[in-house]
Formats: C-alpha cells, structure tokens, sequence
C-alpha cells in the first residue's frame, strides 16, 4: 500500500510538471496544443476498447509515454541534443549514400541519369537498392557481435524504465534499425513461451517501426531525416505502452530479464560470407517491395476508377478513393494538431488513410508531390512525416502472421482457440487479435506525430532529392531553337547569328 502512494504521488507529480512545462512553453503559440487532445482521446480511446482495462497495469503505460516524451525533448528541443541528432541524421545520409557506388555501376544511366530537368532516378533502381546495402551491413555487424551488444544495452534502459519482459524490450529497440520483419529472428527461440501480451506487443511494435533499411527511400520521396529517425525512436517506446492498454499483461512471463535471453550469433565462416548472404537475403525484401507498389498503385487506380463511376451515377463528379480516406481521418489529424487550414488538415488526412488503408510508400510519395507543390505548410508536412512512420497496414496483418506463425507454429493456436472447429469464428479471432495489434500501431504513430506536434516551435521544410538546379532544360533550349528558326526566315542571316549568340 506504501509503494502504491509513493507511485500515485510520483505520477501525480511527473503530470504536473509536464503540464506546467507545456503551459509555460506554449504562452505564445497556444495551437500546438491542440495535439494534447490528440493524445488524449487516443489514450481514452484504447482504453474503452481495451481486451481488460481491469487488469492494466499502467507503470509501463505512463513510463512508456514518459520516456517518448523526453527522446522527443532531446533530440526536437534541447539545443545540443538537436544538433548531435542533426549530425546523426547527416552521417546516416552520407552512410547510405554509399550504396550510390554500386547502383551507378550495375544499373548506369537508370540510376545516374543525364543531368536534365524533370529526368530522375528510375525508384527501383536507386532508391530501393540501399535495402540490398544496409542488409549486408547489418549481417556484418551481427558477425562481429556488435548488433548484439547494442541491442541488449538499449533493451536494458528501457526495460528498467517500462518494466516490460525482455523480449518486448528487445523486440522494440531491434525494430529501430530492422523493422517488423528481421527483429522478431531475434527472439525466435522464446516465442513459443511467449504470453498472449507479449505476442500482441511484439506485432505492435512491428506495425509501428520502419526498417532502417528503407530511410533513404523515404527521404528522396521529401520526408526529412531527422524527423524520420526521431520518429522511430519515439515509437518504440510508446508503441509498448499503446499495446499494454489494449492487450494488458494478465499472465506470468517467463522472460523477465534481458540477461537471460541468448542472441543469435552469426554462422558463416568469414566476414566476405557474412556481407553476401546479408544482402542476398536482403534481396527478397527489395522484390516484395516493388510487387506491393506495382501492386496497390494499380488497385488504388482501380479503386479510383469504381468510385469515380458510382460517383457520376449519384451526381458527384470527382470522387476517388483518397477523397473518402481523407473524409474518415480528418477528425484524427484535426485533433491531432496538424493546422488551422481546413484543406491542409484534409490533405493530411488523405495520407493517413493511404497508408492505413495501402501502405507507407505510397502515402510518403504523395507527402512529397504536395510538399514540392507547397501544398502543406512545414508544420502539416512534418505532423505527417510522423504519422506516416510504420508499417500499420492492413497488409501488414499477413506478413506479420506469416513471419510469426511461421517461426512459432504453436503460437497460432492462440489466434483460434476460442474457435472449436468453427471456421468463421476462427477467421474471427485471428483478425480480433490481429487488428487490435495493428490499431495499437496506428495509434502509436498518430500518438507520436501529435507530440511532436506540441513538443516542435518552428517545424522545417525538406524537399525530396530531384534534379538540380543546374540541370539542363531541354524545354528553354527547345524555346530557343524554335523562335530562331522563326526568326531565321524574316531577318538577315548576320543579324539572326548576332541575336542567337547574345542570348546565350
């Protein structure tokens, strides 16, 4: 009962202080805390539709939460831990851009194009490549032990601070770097141990993680770095606390400590083996990627096309599918902070739906066209860069069933047990279990977008990487050709040489 008093004070205390410091900060710019209500509504909201709102057990809730607010302090407001993360997020550039080297000699002109406006990169031979890149890297780094020692410090901290088991923590710090489908081999082994919780914790914090690996995709789309990389900093904490609202812990884990959890160690025979296996297996990723897009981006198209029909049909012409998503989220990014303008905070919610409904790729690829449009103001542009950061899809749903299932085949018993036999309860029970992993994850990354909502005084703008300045404009030259030719046939042969070379 002491112990109990001494955390409602602490609690109570740590409340206060955060609210004062929000009040005190926020004395001139009363908006940014619109986001506040955000996070409100979401925290009341998962605990309406929580599995057992009896039983949670709110120290990792509020650690959680605590501990996502003061990564966001450190690295969007104190002015030193902004400029070393500034500096993290310039040497992580520069590390993928590396990767440049390689795709310019295999693929030529179709990842290095001639430097002429409106001429870009081919996506999927440039971009999309650094997944091949950083595959290998990691796998060197696991050789060597180094991934490992990182990942059980970083577990550590935060499973001190949260009070979460082991393999949840791990689990979260290993998504920072390897997204929701390389972090779960990590725990492989313990998964067949594994509570109900920590299994619903696990799919969340991989529904609301990006792979390390596609960073440079989404920044040439336009999204900023530093944004992208706090962004999955700051989720994996609060996505632990999302997911212990909505599936609490109700049972006793048998993965306490992180000392006790063994780590994969790597089994090739050198180093050179390490680095191709890495990005052999990387390879898969990169071709499951450009499936999906080829896939969504023409069902989206035909989605558009039926909507569009049955639009005209009733007497409204120009319906499409983004326009009923930005309809069904616009409550979510108006709470959320994203801006007085009623248009912006639409546009914003057409992203959202995107990525819900299809998935992050696409979604960041139209956050750039508005961005290079100057549709979004930096402040919207960067609310969405961090709503948009996680693999919270409904896609994601099979791949996520599919790794675990596939690594712990008796865990899926745990998705239908409540079934008997019965095959559309069974059906039932696994989206149930599913689907409240994936609203956790959504709700993670909205949760965090408004933080950084609030926490943010003057957001910045980026811009995608697109031909420079410099680059040749075929269109002006062509302008230039045409008028001398016009010219040619009025005036005299030495006055049309004398006006064509001054205007070069």
């Amino acid at each position: 009962m002491l112990y109990q008093n001494y955390y409602r004070a602490f609690y109570t205390l740590l409340v206060a202080a955060i609210t004062t410091f929000l009040i005190l900060d926020t004395a001139k710019a009363r908006h940014r805390l619109v986001g506040l209500g955000g996070m409100a509504f979401f925290v009341v909201f998962m605990f309406v539709f929580s599995r057992n709102p009896t039983k949670i057990n709110w120290h990792p809730v509020i650690w959680g939460f605590f501990l996502q607010f003061c990564v966001g302090l450190m690295v969007l407001r104190w002015e030193y831990g902004s400029t070393k993360f500034n500096q993290l997020s310039e040497i992580m550039l520069t590390f993928l851009d590396f990767s440049k080297n390689g795709t310019d000699f295999v693929y030529g002109f179709l990842s290095a194009p001639p430097d002429i406006c409106g001429m870009d990169p081919v996506f999927a031979f440039q971009s999309i490549q650094v997944v091949v890149y950083f595959g290998a890297v990691v796998a060197l780094l696991y050789y060597y032990g180094i991934m490992q020692v990182l990942l059980r410090k970083m577990a550590w901290i935060m499973q001190v601070t949260l009070g979460t088991t082991a393999t949840e923590s791990l689990n979260a710090c290993a998504c920072i770097f390897l997204g929701m489908s390389e972090a779960p081999l990590l725990i492989r082994p313990y998964l067949e141990r594994m509570t109900a919780s920590e299994l619903h914790a696990i799919m969340t914090t991989g529904f609301s993680c990006i792979a390390g690996a596609v960073f440079a995709t989404y920044i040439s789309f336009g999204a900023c770095p530093r944004y992208l990389l706090s962004a999955t900093v700051m989720s994996a904490p609060g996505s632990l606390a999302c997911s212990k609202i909505l599936y609490p812990e109700t049972e006793q884990s048998q993965l306490l400590n992180v000392e006790d959890l063994k780590l994969p160690e790597g089994e090739e025979s050198n180093a050179l083996e390490c680095i191709s296996n890495g990005a052999v297996m990387a390879v898969e990723l990169v071709l499951a990627i450009v499936a999906n897009l080829i896939v969504f981006l023409a069902l989206l198209a035909l989605l558009d096309a039926i909507i569009l029909y049955l639009g005209e049909l009733v007497g409204h012409d120009g319906w499409s599918f983004e326009l009923l998503l930005g309809y069904v989220f616009f409550p979510l990014a108006y709470i959320m902070g994203v801006n007085n303008d009623t248009e912006e905070t639409f546009r914003v919610a057409q992203l959202m739906g995107t990525k819900t409904a299809l998935n992050e790729f696409i979604a960041y690829k139209q956050l750039g066209k508005m961005v290079k449009g100057k549709l979004l103001s930096p402040r919207s542009a960067m609310i969405a860069t961090y709503a948009l950061c996680g693999f919270s899809n409904f896609t994601s749903i099979g791949i996520q069933l599919g790794i675990l299932g596939g690594m712990a085949p008796t865990r899926k018993r745990l998705l239908s047990k409540l079934a008997s036999g019965c095959t559309f309860i069974a059906i039932f029970v696994i989206f149930n279990f599913s689907f409240r992993a994936l609203l956790a994850g959504c709700i993670s990354c909205f949760f965090t977008a408004s933080l950084a909502g609030v926490l943010v005084k003057t957001p910045i703008a980026c811009q995608g990487l697109t031909s420079s300045a410099k680059c040749f404009n075929v269109s002006y030259f062509q302008d230039i050709v045409d008028n001398s030719v016009t010219q040619a046939v009025n005036i005299p042969q030495s006055q049309f040489l004398q006006q064509f070379l001054s205007s070069q």
